[in-house]
């Protein structure tokens, strides 16, 4: 039997048997082949799961050591972030931070631990700061769609899922909503009103036939279009409120078809002189004038530059009058 095939026979027993199961077959294996147990161990294939399962046992058998890099830096970051220590005897050890080898690890353990989502509250919280470190430090992308996957699935199950939720948004990437909203179009009533939910969307809609579910994404999509160069990230999370608002429209820079930084609402360049006298004018205008007005602004924009170029220099009265008669034609 070469290592690969063990590695896949503990994670089948494991998944069928139960974890009690999968240690006794990984003693009754170290009892006969140690050399051959580490190999196992260090395999490729092998799971996070099943390692975070056997830590009680590679300690007892003083085999961290011997242990690949992958596996000695998911030990280690199993105690950095539980409170019950394991390796106190490697302690230590500096866990390797801040490289290459040290985020591979990271998105290892999420990888191929969310399909086992739900083994244990502290395998969870293992998975929820691996997950949080790599959005947060490396603005991974990779990571989002598996983070997805575990917020909507625990979601159904009824467990815990708001510190999963601020870290995703913490990416301050539009990627992110499109995943959500991906879920919009879902058959289970509980991801399409978590969807709803996410991404601040009325949930008095009707989303009960696939139509209108495939209408709301529709909508949303283009929403989301529209507004892509102008959105911002607000912090905002479910555990500040249960109606969070992820995001927001900077309307200012809607209305001068400025590109903002997600991170920072700002626009990306400095404003010029004309820019900032034409903005001057929009501030004064009332709430619902600066949608009517930022909307027509970006749509006459990409329409036709140059009837833009020139509307923008109108006073602000006549801007909006245009604006609201919906006019492209008004040399």
């Amino acid at each position: 039997m070469n290592a690969e095939n063990s590695a896949n026979q503990l994670e089948r027993i494991r998944q069928a048997q139960g974890i009690e199961a999968c240690r006794r077959q990984f003693l009754m294996m170290e009892k006969g082949k140690p050399k051959s147990t580490v190999r196992i161990l260090n395999d490729a294939g092998l799971r996070f799961a099943t390692l975070f399962v056997l830590r009680p046992d590679i300690v007892q058998l003083d085999l961290f050591h011997e242990l690949n890099e992958r596996n000695r830096i998911a030990l280690r970051f199993c105690d950095k972030v539980l409170p019950e220590k394991t390796l106190a005897d490697v302690s230590g050890i500096p866990l390797a931070i801040n490289n290459e080898a040290y985020y591979a690890s990271l998105f290892w353990i999420l990888r191929t631990g969310a399909p086992d989502d739900g083994l244990s509250e502290a395998f969870d919280r293992v998975l929820d700061v691996s997950a949080t470190i790599l959005i947060k430090k490396c603005c991974e992308k990779m990571v989002l769609p598996i983070a997805a996957e575990l917020i909507f699935k625990r979601n159904q199950k009824g467990t815990y899922y708001h510190d999963l939720v601020w870290a995703f948004f913490s990416s301050r990437d539009v990627y992110a909503l499109r995943l959500i909203a991906e879920r919009l179009r879902s058959n289970n009533p509980k991801d399409t009103a978590l969807a709803c939910q996410l991404l601040s969307l009325p949930r008095d809609t009707p989303l009960g036939t696939r139509m209108e579910r495939q209408t709301q994404y529709s909508r949303y999509l283009s929403w989301l279009k529209e507004n892509n160069p102008y959105l911002y990230f607000t912090g905002e999370s479910l555990m500040q409120t249960n109606c969070p608002t992820p995001c927001g429209v900077n309307l200012e820079a809607k209305y001068l078809c400025k590109k903002v930084s997600p991170r920072k609402k700002e626009p990306v360049s400095a404003l010029s002189d004309s820019e900032q006298s034409c903005l001057n004018q929009f501030k004064d205008t009332e709430e619902n004038e600066k949608a009517v007005l930022a909307s027509y602004s970006n749509s006459l924009h990409s329409e036709n530059p140059s009837n833009w170029n020139q509307w923008i220099q109108y006073p602000i009265e006549k801007q909006l009058e245009i604006a609201k008669m919906g006019r492209r034609d008004f040399a």
